[in-house]
């Protein structure tokens, strides 16, 4: 695999940039800051992917890539993640190609429910912002669900986030009773209703031992990083 230059990653950096300020940024695609190829991993990958365009980038080689610019950037680069950011990224067997022409999907999509879910004034508004589904599970309201019976869903207030108690509607989402049951309030939610992390000890005590372990490997591993910053 050959490495692009330095010049050529620079030259597809400044094009891409200059080509989303007058056709994406409308769209709110958001692209990395910098006015270096290499300022950020991101920033790296979309370089590539843009030089590259016609054709699809085997995931491996933009990591090789990045590493290669950025030689403490990790050996598996999650270039998928763009598309949460907009950009619309055509994929294949570990690969992928950039189509700077459109806008993603799941992008347009997600953009959607937010600004239904800002406007929400209720949890009335708020149910229909989620089409009186569950966010986390999908389920509609009123049926019932082939998990648990035939118990009718019922949508319950959620909060996205436990630590933030009261009605507050920016902090809800809507759960059926069974979700709601089985998360307590254990874990944060972004506003699809998947887990962003954990909000209390719980999850961690009835994990086995080994992913206690892990988990506090991790923790002292960090402390020891702050202590040297």
């Amino acid at each position: 695999m050959t490495i692009p230059t330095k010049e050529e990653l620079q030259k597809a950096w400044d094009e891409l940039r200059i080509h989303h300020k007058k056709y994406l940024k409308k769209e709110g695609v958001i692209i990395p800051k910098g006015e270096k190829f290499d300022t950020k991993n991101e920033s790296v990958w979309l370089s590539v992917l843009y030089l590259y365009r016609h054709r699809f980038v085997h995931k491996d080689e933009i990591s090789k890539i990045t590493q290669h610019y950025k030689p403490k950037a990790r050996q598996d680069q999650q270039v998928r993640h763009l598309k949460r950011k907009g950009w619309e990224i055509g994929e294949g067997s570990g690969v992928h190609q950039l189509d700077i022409n459109r806008v993603s999907q799941d992008f347009k999509t997600n953009s959607k429910l937010k600004n239904a879910v800002l406007d929400a004034q209720s949890f009335e508004d708020l149910k229909q912002a989620y089409n009186n589904c569950c966010a986390s599970c999908g389920v509609k309201e009123g049926k019932t669900s082939p998990r648990y019976g035939n118990q009718t869903v019922q949508l319950q207030k959620g909060h996205r986030d436990p630590s933030k108690r009261g009605n507050d509607i920016r902090n809800i989402i809507p759960q059926c009773q069974y979700c709601n049951r089985a998360y307590k309030n254990d874990f944060t939610f972004d506003e699809k209703g998947r887990v962003r992390a954990v909000a209390s000890v719980n999850p961690v005590k009835r994990a086995n031992k080994n992913v206690q372990d892990k988990i506090l490997k991790w923790l002292v591993d960090s402390g020891n990083e702050n202590e040297s910053d």
